[in-house]
């Protein structure tokens, strides 16, 4: 009697810190501002290619571009000729895209500025 009165007290302790660090995570992130909502630029995907540094391809007024980003600041590295459209039913980033090779867009980019990668 005394083992199951011991894991039911058990089980109720973990019930109630679980309880607890959902309200406590909810409240930080309140007072952290929460994330913003932007109406008219859209994030269609991200890649982390480093610590503080990622490619992100983004919408803005029906124009998809390639950026990076830093910790030093924000480069766009190209406007995109052809969009990549999101499907429903993905996995990960919650759609699938088109396969997009980044090596034939980064070499566009360098021979634009004048060298190659």
């Amino acid at each position: 009697m005394g083992d199951l009165f011991s894991v039911i007290l058990t089980l109720v302790g973990i019930i109630v810190i679980l309880v607890l660090a959902y309200f406590a995570s909810k409240w930080y992130a309140g007072r952290m501002g929460g994330t913003a909502m932007a109406k008219h630029i859209k994030v269609i995907d991200r890649l982390f290619i480093g610590k503080n540094a990622s490619i992100l391809i983004i919408e803005l007024a029906g124009v998809q571009y390639l950026i990076g980003v830093t910790e030093q600041g924000v480069s766009i590295l190209k406007e995109l000729d052809e969009p990549i459209i999101p499907e429903a039913g993905g996995h990960g980033t919650g759609f699938n895209l088109r396969r997009i090779d980044f090596r034939d867009i980064l070499t566009g980019y360098g021979k634009r500025k004048g060298g190659g990668l």
